[in-house]
Parts: C-alpha cells; sequence; structure tokens
C-alpha cells in the first residue's frame, strides 16, 4: 500500500527514526537553484551504483548536463523531477517521465505508463522516509496524468533498491540478463 493510498499528505511526510517521529521533508518540482546540490546526488548515485555495474560514467564527469537532460526528459513527457528538501537541503530527487510506450518491450497490446527514472537519497538520509514520499509524490503525479502503470527500474546486484521496490508495491514484471562475451 503507498502513501498516498494510506492517507499521508505527500508534499511533507513525516521521517521516522526508530518509531519516533522527526522532522517533515518537502517533496517539490525542481528549481533552478537545486541544480548544485542535485548534480551532487547524481554523483552519489553514480558511485553507489558504479559498486554493481561497471559501465557507469565517472562521477566526477557528471556536471550540470545530466540535471538538463534529466529535466528536459521529463518535462517533456509532462512529467516532472522532484526533489525531497529538509531545513533547505536537497536530501534527495527523482524524475518522472509519464506517457512512455510500451512498444520498447515488444508488446502485442500497445499502452503508456509512467516511469521513475533516477530515485536517490543521499547516504545520511537514508531509511528515513523521504524515498517513500518521493516513489508516493510520482504514483500521484502518475495517477492524475492517468497512468495505469508505475515502472520503475534498479541495477540487479543493488539489492538494497529491489527491496525498498517491492515493499512499495513494484514486482518484477521483466528480466533482462546478459552474458559477457569477453
Amino acid at each position: 500500500m503507498s502513501l498516498v493510498e494510506t492517507g499521508y499528505k505527500t508534499d511533507k511526510v513525516p521521517y521516522l527514526d526508530n518509531g519516533r517521529l522527526m522532522q517533515a521533508a518537502a517533496i517539490r518540482p525542481y528549481e533552478d537553484r537545486d541544480e548544485p546540490q542535485v548534480v551532487e546526488l547524481v554523483r552519489e548515485l553514480q558511485n553507489h551504483e558504479s559498486a554493481f555495474y561497471d559501465r557507469m560514467l565517472p562521477s566526477i564527469e557528471i556536471g550540470s548536463w545530466y540535471v538538463w537532460r534529466a529535466l528536459r526528459d521529463a518535462r517533456g513527457s509532462g512529467g516532472e523531477l522532484l526533489v525531497a528538501e529538509l531545513e533547505g537541503r536537497i536530501i534527495g530527487y527523482a524524475t518522472l517521465l509519464v506517457g512512455q510506450s510500451s512498444r520498447e518491450f515488444l508488446d502485442e497490446i500497445l499502452y503508456t505508463y509512467a516511469y521513475v527514472g533516477d530515485l536517490i537519497v543521499t547516504k545520511d538520509a537514508r531509511r528515513q522516509g523521504a524515498g517513500v514520499a518521493l516513489l508516493a509524490e510520482c504514483e500521484r503525479r502518475a495517477r492524475g496524468a492517468g497512468e495505469k502503470w508505475l515502472r520503475i527500474g534498479a541495477i540487479a546486484a543493488n539489492s538494497d533498491a529491489a527491496r525498498i521496490y517491492e515493499r512499495y508495491g513494484f514486482a518484477v514484471q521483466f528480466l533482462r540478463m546478459e552474458k559477457p562475451l569477453t
């Protein structure tokens, strides 16, 4: 069950710290002033994911261009780049793309879905609800755009991400496998 379904208001979601209610993070659309902090989050995500996948750009090569591209792709689809802000600090972000076509999966019946692209919460703010709050806002917006399905991806070896997404209600739908030829 999502936070949306439980009645949580997703613009201010309470953090839990060992069962104690903590300060709430605001989930809001990206603003230009957020760029430096979002770039740092993307770099943190790159560093984290490079432990699971060896074909990632070095984090130092990630810059403003990455944020602009994510913002262009999200907004161009009718979606949004969302940030989680706590006490003036960006502690996480997610991209939501809507109207994505099932054509890439070679489905026999074409349909559209919403897709959560990047999703990261900075290491020191993890396991406190910001990621779930970002997912809940993505879900709310996807429903508002008339989508019937919400998808998210993760590197297969990133079992922590898979566990979080499964707890949120996602299930493996497709399994893409690879064999190195070298």
